[in-house]
């Protein structure tokens, strides 16, 4: 099969779970504004209910400077990390994977020798996205840094359909919103990067009316009147674009409803069609696991949180179940093959 070339003004990927069906790969980056919001406990997690799932899976830490996922999986020192691939020290990506204990799921570390490196040299980011396309998985996700760096940006918006973690506080969601905008923006710029008059009707409305309660569909329909035929490509690319919500951390009731009323205020400023896919509740039993460096999968599996994974994974993100072994509304018998799994941890 030819290699796929990935270039920042193209995204060739179908990563939608439909009907049951998942494609040939799907790359989930995972990203959350600021730092603390668990989404690499997360990534690890669900990396690990994906492998129970059947399925082969690939986790990426592109956390250049603060790269932790290795943790998770009692990796302290790891021999190989993405810092080489960057360096050159190995000309592939597959050369850093590094095994875990269930033979499904494998991980490419992060370097935090990087430290610094706020924006990875265009032809250098091309190469790893290339060379992500081409990892051998079901499943590669993709544990993105905090902040709004082109990095992060760039990677997040690789696939329609990445995973944002957001915890329930108020200036979470500002943050998360915050996220999202810049990636609309960061969308539209790459893709009219060569048209002089749209790039400027968008960087005009980004000082005046973006910068407050200015609405994407407002900015749609001046990049249609400024050229009718760009304005349709705009369009697309925005119905393109659905990325997904994880709540984590959820104390009470009302902050899912919280949750849905973010999803609503997406949807009508920024033109885009959010999912929300489930949450995790507040969960002790995750420190516990984080302490003694095991997925909460692992560690407990019958911990209401990993409950709450389980069912992001089969109602939220519907995700089949490759071996048959489980249901969709019930965790109980996916515990019970995680304690076995865990024999080997």
């Amino acid at each position: 099969m030819s290699t796929p070339r990935v270039t920042e003004e193209q995204s060739t990927l179908d990563t939608i779970v439909l009907d049951g069906i998942v494609p040939s790969k799907a790359i989930w980056p995972i990203a959350g504004r600021k730092g603390g919001t668990g989404k690499s406990t997360l990534t690890a997690n669900i990396g690990v209910g994906l492998s129970l799932l059947g399925y082969k899976v690939i986790l990426v830490d592109c956390d250049l400077g603060g790269a932790d996922l290795h943790l998770f999986f009692d990796q302290i020192a790891p021999a190989r990390s993405l810092s080489h691939f960057l360096t050159k020290e190995t000309a592939t990506l597959k050369e850093v994977l590094l095994p875990t204990p269930n033979e499904n799921l494998k991980l490419v570390c992060g370097g935090n020798e990087m430290i610094g490196l706020a924006n990875l040299p265009y032809m250098v980011k091309e190469k790893l996205l290339r060379h992500i396309m081409t990892l051998d998985a079901d499943f590669v996700l993709i544990d993105l840094g905090a902040g709004t760096t082109f990095n992060t940006l760039d990677i997040f918006t690789l696939s329609g359909d990445g995973l944002i973690v957001c915890t329930p506080e108020p200036h979470a969601r500002v943050d998360a919103y915050g996220f999202i905008k810049n990636t609309v923006y960061r969308k539209l710029r790459r893709e009219f990067a060569k048209n002089e008059l749209v790039k400027s009707t968008i960087e005009k409305f980004a000082r005046k009316s973006g910068r407050k309660n200015g609405r994407i569909s407002e900015l749609l329909e001046l990049i249609t009147q400024t050229d009718p035929h760009a304005g349709e490509v705009a369009k697309a690319l925005m119905a393109d674009y659905r990325p997904r919500l994880i709540l984590n951390r959820v104390r009470y009731k009302r902050q899912i409803e919280e949750a849905h009323r973010f999803v609503a205020l997406v949807k009508e400023y920024l033109s885009t069609e959010m999912d929300y896919v489930g949450y995790v509740r507040s969960d002790m039993k995750i420190i516990d696991a984080c302490e003694r460096r095991r997925p909460l999968m692992i560690d407990n599996p019958k911990a209401p949180a990993a409950r709450d994974i389980y069912t992001v994974l089969m109602q939220g993100l519907r995700i089949p179940d490759r071996l048959h072994r489980f249901e969709a509304d019930n965790s109980r018998k996916m515990a019970e093959v995680a304690k076995m799994e865990a024999k080997y941890w």
